[in-house]
């Protein structure tokens, strides 16, 4: 009986990080961007591919940003969210929003309060509703 208790475990710990190495190669994601405002427009889900180019999103009727996803170099695991706010005031971050210290879905923020979470692209990944594809949005400079 211990040996096969143990050997179920074993195989659920190998399932496991295989799953995760299969999250952790993921192309595609979904952002969801909050402006962190009460009483504010609700956050949007957006779907970035992993280093396609920057896109132009409007956020409600106050924000619009400059997206990016982008592997940090040497550590292809860590993923930052590079952003940047067009309106109402222009400014500029690179946020990590996967690494192996990041829970799947834990918010990271901005220096002006924007807040971001990543979570791998799959159909049944819970969140806010609507997702926005960025394919047919402009292209932008960060």
């Amino acid at each position: 009986m211990r040996k096969l208790i143990l050997s179920a475990a074993a195989c659920a710990a190998m399932v496991g990080v295989a799953l995760a190495q299969i999250e952790a190669s993921s192309s595609t994601y979904f952002l969801d961007v909050d402006p962190a405002r009460y009483a504010g427009p609700a956050g949007q889900r957006l779907t970035l591919r992993v280093g396609d180019q920057p896109r132009h999103v409007t956020i409600g009727t106050q924000d619009e940003i400059c997206v990016q996803l982008q592997r940090v170099d040497g550590k292809g695991e860590v993923i930052n969210a590079r952003i940047r706010a067009l309106g109402p005031r222009p400014q500029a971050a690179d946020v990590r929003v996967v690494a192996p210290d990041i829970a799947p879905g834990t918010y990271r923020s901005t220096p002006w309060g924007l807040l971001l979470r990543a979570l791998p692209g799959k159909p049944d990944a819970q969140g806010l509703g609507e997702t926005v594809g960025t394919d047919n949005a402009p292209v932008c400079a960060i």
